[in-house]
């Protein structure tokens, strides 16, 4: 065997090469992970119509991941969040998504936000063998780990929400008494909330819906239909800025009907920029199921934790703010558990033989195996109050999957505490 050197060429023994090798450094086996480093990215609207809301998401999981850092990172890395804002436009998404494989050579695509701009690019992801970590949306797609076994979700499916809804509804006298309305956005958003409902046997009088990027919009004609209707409950899968101009077009018209919201869009410090003084008033008594822990509820650890990461970082507290450091702490534990020895392949044989032991604010069971990505895996039932806070109506959780069959189904779970320091 022979090794050539600048200085000419040394001829070793079978013996001798072998020894050079052991004591050479081993070479990172995929792209994003060095002796100290380990690149992610992610794609998210910053700017554009979908902003309010989701763009509090990254910053606040690279605050978790800073904090992480200054503590000793993962396995003795730090961990580089890279963010590129799509403005939720497929094209940018695509643009955003090559950027970050081919210029910062990205070991993992973590909480890519929107089922629109996403589907743009889950296939090239998987077809390059990069991990597709932690979804921002309840595109039920994304849980198919035949097709796509690299994208893992998170939060529950828009199946799973609207069977939950639909479960609750049922179950109450009052609101299944009233004449019930459907008001979605266009595409898989709303498709999946039909499937769910029509899986729950929920009928509804009257549908109407907007399409993306119509959300900064007023929505007048919509409303009218429903009020000219008679609505008097009303459900509504929207993102954040289109929940706030549809409650605050129903409040100058005078209509009232109780609302639905989905739990991805109606967090009160971000719809206080359309709403104004009147959010939280406008908000009292609506509906809304919810995955994690209440976000005021600071006797929680990991509520109180997870606000005090905020805090030092100088960010808003909010359900966003709150989501983007949960899903990080998540993350930051299935990286430590892949070991020093970090592949993207390792990361994928954790997410699927471990994920159910990572520690999370969520209190519903998190489902992750080689058959099924569906991540989280239900909701409780809750209701804003005067304050603007969500409180929980419900001391059981209702569980789904993401089949176009089957209705939810009554549950308790106890999630176990979290780490010391919140650290992986």
């Amino acid at each position: 065997m022979r090794f050539k050197f600048a200085t000419g060429t040394v001829a070793l023994g079978t013996a001798a090469a072998l020894a050079l090798a052991t004591a050479l450094p081993a070479q990172a086996a995929d792209p994003g992970v060095t002796s100290n480093k380990i690149v992610i990215g992610t794609t998210t609207p910053l700017t554009g119509p979908a902003a309010p809301g989701y763009k509090d998401i990254p910053v606040a999981a690279k605050a978790y991941f800073d904090y992480v850092n200054k503590n000793g990172g993962v396995n003795g890395r730090q961990i580089d969040l890279r963010i590129f804002d799509d403005a939720y436009n497929p094209a940018l998404t695509k643009k955003g998504t090559s950027q970050l494989i081919l210029r910062d050579k990205i070991f993992a695509m973590y909480g890519a936000l929107g089922t629109p701009t996403h589907s743009a690019v889950v296939q090239d992801l998987n077809r390059r063998g990069i991990p597709d970590v932690f979804v921002n949306t309840g595109g039920a797609s994304f849980d198919n780990a035949k097709k796509y076994p690299m994208t893992f979700p998170y939060f529950p499916s828009y199946i799973v929400e609207s069977k939950a809804m639909g479960y609750y509804i049922a179950n109450d006298p009052v609101l299944n008494a009233k004449k019930k309305c459907l008001f979605y956005q266009d595409g898989e958003f709303g498709d999946n909330a039909k499937v769910g409902f029509n899986a729950a046997g929920t009928k509804f009088e009257t549908t109407t819906s907007y399409f993306s990027g119509q959300q900064v919009s007023p929505l007048i004609a919509q409303i009218t239909k429903l009020k000219s209707a008679g609505c008097e409950l009303v459900v509504f899968f929207g993102v954040t800025s289109a929940t706030a101009n549809v409650l605050g077009t129903a409040a100058r018209a005078a209509f009232a009907p109780t609302w639905v919201v989905t739990s991805v869009g109606s967090d009160p410090t971000v719809m206080s920029a359309v709403l104004g003084a009147n959010t939280n008033a406008i908000l009292k008594g609506v509906y809304v199921p919810s995955w994690i822990a209440p976000p005021q509820d600071t006797q929680n650890p990991y509520v109180s934790q997870m606000r005090a990461i905020a805090s030092a970082a100088g960010l808003q507290w909010n359900f966003y703010t709150y989501y983007g450091i949960n899903t990080a702490y998540v993350l930051a534990q299935a990286l430590k558990a892949a070991g020093k020895d970090l592949t993207r392949e390792g990361l994928v044989n954790v997410l699927e033989t471990q994920a159910k032991n990572f520690r999370s604010a969520a209190v519903v069971p998190m489902v992750i195996n080689s058959k099924s990505h569906q991540g989280l895996t239900g909701f409780y039932m809750g209701q804003y109050n005067a304050n603007g806070e969500v409180e929980r109506l419900t001391d059981y959780i209702l569980l789904a999957t993401s089949s176009s069959t089957g209705i939810a189904k009554k549950a308790t779970f106890r999630p176990a505490a979290p780490t010391k320091k919140l650290l992986p």
